[in-house]
């Protein structure tokens, strides 16, 4: 493997712990008899909270000699990108309202648990795809240089 990091969705955390906070006042203002009635209520709203933070607690990134992979949380999650379709490699900065998680942005498809900083990978045969990593520049230069080294590949500048 050619590079592997993780980073920690510390935005996510947060946000489930205050989910958490608030679900457990929410839950104290319920009368028994509510409680008693729907206690489905009370388990749906924080399997809903801790099922999204286990799906989304962190974002794996992976390159090897022919693929790079985004794997979010425990592993439900992930896209594969061949390198050989991978055009360009360019570091950026999202914007704040794109948010976290997985969605489409003017820019192509952003996958991010954290911070702004990513890689934005032009594609040949599909869209762009953003990779949110808090070491954009060691991510690129896994990219690149694994595009490299693949066979029949003409230089890239």
């Amino acid at each position: 493997m050619a590079y592997r990091h993780g980073q920690f969705a510390t935005p996510m955390a947060v946000g489930t712990a205050l989910g958490l906070l608030a679900a457990v006042g929410a839950i104290a203002w319920l009368s028994p008899a509510t409680i008693t009635a729907a206690p489905w209520l009370v388990g749906s709203l924080f399997a809903i909270l801790l099922g999204g933070f286990a799906l989304f607690w962190r974002l794996v990134v992976e390159v090897d000699e022919r693929h790079v992979r985004a794997v979010f949380g425990i592993g439900l999650l992930r896209r594969t990108l061949p390198l050989a379709d991978v055009r360009r490699t360019e570091v950026v900065r999202t914007r704040v309202w794109w948010g976290y998680g997985i969605h489409w942005t003017p820019s192509g498809w952003l996958y991010n648990v954290a911070g702004r900083d990513a890689v934005r990978l032009e594609m040949a045969s599909e869209r762009a795809v953003i990779l949110g990593t808090d070491e954009p520049e060691a991510l690129k230069r896994a990219i690149d240089q694994a595009v490299r080294a693949l066979p029949g590949q003409p230089p890239r500048h």
